[in-house]
């Protein structure tokens, strides 16, 4: 009789779940047989993700992907609309709904919400009036930005840019209106909704600007009351097909931005080898020469030569990489107006005006593109010779070709020029050089900290005989068992990163014994300070 009844109980067991996902553990299945309810979903209107019919009923990239997740997974969904974003969260934070369409996490929302892994991505884009030139989030401070209420967007201004002023609005739509109509200065978003608003309220004047390198992460959210669900929604969302997953961004317009005609890479590349390698090419040659002819022992000589291409490669790849930073900004600019061309052609909206104001800015990033180019090639010409030049204009170039790399690590350079002319009669290149191999070793520095706030000061002094430079961090200093080597050939601390050691010997080389200076280190409060020692009297040649 045991044996009969135990029978059942497995046939009964079977049965019960021979129709749940086989992904799913025994007790999460049981977990869903025991849910006696449906599982409510917090929507509101946002394009293309959830769009309301005039019959009330709901479509969208969001719906369709709750459709599939039903079932797969046997889970039931009923929808609660609410006017705007805010209220969603609102509705979360009380209870009300279990789960949130689609929504990027932060640190406020993982209080009361876990996430699965995420769905797709979003760029959000800057727009403004096409009477406006903003073309980023630093040119914006003082200004106003209008950001949906609640959104994850108005919690990263607040942190990142406390100096730009928010207004908050109902929606995404009334965002727009604000700066169609000048009442702000301008909004963010992401191309698929803005597109879906401009064309259906036929909004006018508004111009895309630039991407402000804050994407949206989507991610479905539900409550920490449900911990169990959370753990069905991912284990469903990662046995979706990946292509079931592309078919629905098609089907609702989440597809890359088109990309420009030209391929940006190879521009790039031919620029530097043109612009950058060819004159280090050369410059090495002559390094490595020189070093061979002042060793005594062959072999030592080879090992030297193969160190100091490492550290000029090193080089080369710095400045790649802020060529490569310089150039992202306007060739992103010349696709943006490129779209936007299209789009008032199509809309029949191109006038005497309007053309001439997309020539003029396809001029300007060009121009800008050009001048990046010349800026380095002046700074790294081969067989130097001395002339006249004003150091401060030397520094605030080095500080505006280098920033966009530096503002990647979240690291401020700071410029105090004291009172004074700058004129001297030196090695400008070789200077610039020096100062860059001494900003990279203190950004070096930098990274290996846990900082707050990264920090490199540059200050100009002059007297009567020479010139300072002091270059200083906050990355903690250097240990003062080994401050007194730093100079020393082939010295380094950052074996570890491919460092030859060689940077700060040339460099102390080249001042001391080209261009009539000197150069030293010492530690301060916070970190290292270089002090570079020019005196006026021009070196001898």
């Amino acid at each position: 009789m045991k044996i009969f009844f135990l029978t059942l109980f497995i046939l009964f067991t079977t049965a019960l779940s021979a129709d749940k996902p086989k992904y799913l553990t025994q007790q999460e299945v049981e977990w869903l047989s025991h849910l006696k309810r449906d599982i409510t979903i917090g929507i509101t209107e946002i394009p293309n993700q959830v769009l309301q019919t005039k019959n009330k009923t709901y479509r969208g990239f969001s719906i369709d992907l709750f459709e599939i997740i039903e079932k797969k997974s046997g889970l039931h969904f009923k929808y609660i609309y609410y006017s705007t974003w805010e209220e969603v969260l609102d509705a979360a934070k009380r209870g009300e709904v279990d789960v949130l369409f689609l929504a990027q996490k932060t640190s406020s929302r993982l209080k009361y919400l876990y996430f699965t892994d995420t769905v797709f991505t979003q760029q959000n884009k800057l727009i403004v009036n096409i009477e406006q030139q903003f073309h980023s989030l630093e040119e914006l401070k003082g200004h106003t930005v209008a950001i949906t209420a609640g959104s994850a967007l108005e919690e990263y201004l607040h942190f990142h840019y406390p100096k730009i002023q928010l207004l908050s609005t109902k929606n995404e739509l009334e965002a727009l209106q604000f700066v169609a109509e000048k009442k702000v200065d301008a909004t963010i978003l992401e191309l698929v909704r803005a597109s879906f608003y401009i064309n259906k309220f036929n909004l006018q004047n508004l111009l895309i600007t630039t991407d402000i390198g804050y994407d949206y992460y989507l991610n479905i959210a539900s409550t920490k009351e449900l911990p169990e669900l959370s753990i069905i929604l991912s284990k469903t969302l990662q046995n979706i097909p990946k292509s079931e997953i592309e078919a629905l961004k098609l089907k609702w317009g989440y597809i890359q931005e088109q990309k420009l005609f030209f391929d940006t890479q190879t521009m790039i590349y031919l620029a530097i080898a043109f612009g950058i390698i060819i004159p280090f090419s050369i410059s090495l040659f002559f390094i490595n020469q020189r070093l061979k002819r002042e060793m005594r022992e062959k072999e030592k000589a080879l090992a030297r030569v193969t160190r100091l291409r490492d550290s000029k490669l090193n080089e080369m790849g710095e400045i790649m990489s802020m060529i490569a930073h310089q150039w992202k900004q306007p060739l992103n600019n010349l696709n943006l107006l490129h779209q936007m061309l299209q789009l008032k052609y199509k809309r029949d909206l191109l006038d005497e005006k309007t053309m001439n104001y997309f020539l003029e800015n396809f001029k300007k990033q060009v121009h800008l593109m050009s001048q990046t180019v010349d800026d380095f090639r002046d700074f790294f010409k081969i067989n130097e010779q001395q002339k006249e030049f004003n150091l401060k204009g030397m520094v605030e170039n080095l500080i505006s070709v280098t920033q966009p790399l530096y503002e990647k690590h979240e690291i401020t350079i700071l410029f105090h020029p004291q009172k004074g002319a700058y004129t001297l009669v030196n090695y400008q290149s070789m200077l610039f050089q020096i100062m860059i191999n001494i900003l990279n070793n203190a950004k070096d520095a930098l990274l290996e900290k846990e900082h707050l706030q990264r920090k490199i000061s540059i200050t100009l002094q002059e007297k009567d005989t020479h010139i300072s430079i002091e270059i200083q961090d906050n990355g903690g200093g250097i240990p003062e068992n080994i401050i007194d080597k730093v100079f020393n050939p082939y010295f380094s601390t950052k074996e570890k990163k491919n460092g030859t050691g060689l940077g700060l010997y040339m460099a102390k080389t080249i001042i001391e014994e080209r261009m009539n200076g000197t150069i030293r280190v010492t530690n301060k409060k916070d970190g290292a300070l270089f002090e570079i020692l020019l005196f006026k009297k021009a070196p001898i040649s």
